[in-house]
């Protein structure tokens, strides 16, 4: 375990002067002055690129404000609208026969938990309870 750290340092040690010589260039350093903290000499302007002529673009004028994001906010409500509609009925096509609702029937023809005359009797026996209850007032 030394023996890779002693190894490692000894590396980085060596590598370090590369480092420092790759920093140096060819070209002769910029005339600074002598003194450490004299103001920096005037940076040279540099010169001003040469102006692109205007390009009107695809459609001729640049695609952008609040129109087109209306225009792009309906076309995508559409879409989901759209999308909506496909999948609603697309899961009523693959429902099986037996649990699609059935509209052409009526309700009275349909499967009731209770017979017709149970429901009768029963609703009879809440209005005699209900006029019992007005008699013992």
């Amino acid at each position: 375990m030394f023996r890779r750290i002693a190894l490692i340092a000894v590396l980085l040690a060596l590598a370090a002067p590369a480092a420092a010589a790759a920093q140096q260039s060819d070209q002769p350093a910029p005339t600074t002055p002598t003194q450490p903290f004299s103001p920096l000499p005037p940076a040279q302007p540099t010169p001003a690129p040469p102006a692109e002529p205007e390009d009107d673009g695809f459609l001729g004028s640049e695609i952008g404000g609040t129109t087109t994001l209306y225009v792009i906010a309906g076309v995508l409500l559409l879409a989901f609208v759209a999308v909506g509609m496909f999948i609603s009925r697309d899961a009523r096509k693959s429902l099986p026969r037996g649990h699609r609702p059935d509209t052409h029937r009526l309700r009275e023809e349909g499967p009731h938990r209770h017979k017709r005359e149970a429901k009768s009797r029963a609703r009879a026996r809440g209005k005699a309870q209900k006029a019992a209850r007005r008699r013992n007032r």
